[in-house]
C-alpha cells in the first residue's frame, strides 16, 4: 500500500519551487527538492507532528521545511496526502488546498 500521496498540486508546486531554484542553482535546487520530499516522506512515520490548520480547512495540518510550508492531510492511520507545497512568505487566504 502507498503510504503517501502528493495530489496534483502538490506535484505541480514542487515542479514550480525546483524550477525557481533551479534558475540560480541548479545544485542548490536538487539539495532543496531531496530535502522536501524527505520531509513528506517523515511525516508517513510522524503524521501528526504538524500544526493543526482547521482555520484553513477542516483536518488540514502543516509542518516547515526551511522557507516552505508542507500542507497535508492524515487519510488514515497508514496515509498521509500532500496538498500543498507553499513558501512560507505567500498568503495563503487567496490558494485553494484541494484534494483531487
Amino acid at each position: 500500500m502507498n503510504r503517501i500521496r502528493f495530489t496534483p498540486q502538490a506535484d505541480r508546486d514542487f515542479i514550480e519551487i525546483y524550477q525557481y531554484i533551479a534558475s540560480d542553482n541548479i545544485a542548490a535546487a536538487d539539495r532543496h527538492h531531496e530535502l522536501l520530499r524527505s520531509r513528506c516522506l517523515d511525516l508517513v512515520d510522524q503524521p501528526r507532528i504538524g500544526t493543526k490548520r482547521d482555520e484553513i480547512k477542516p483536518g488540514l495540518r502543516s509542518v516547515a521545511e526551511g522557507d516552505y510550508v508542507i500542507f497535508y492531510r492524515i487519510e488514515d492511520q497508514d496515509r498521509v496526502a500532500i496538498l500543498r507545497l507553499l513558501h512560507a512568505k505567500r498568503d495563503i487566504t487567496k490558494l485553494t488546498f484541494s484534494e483531487s
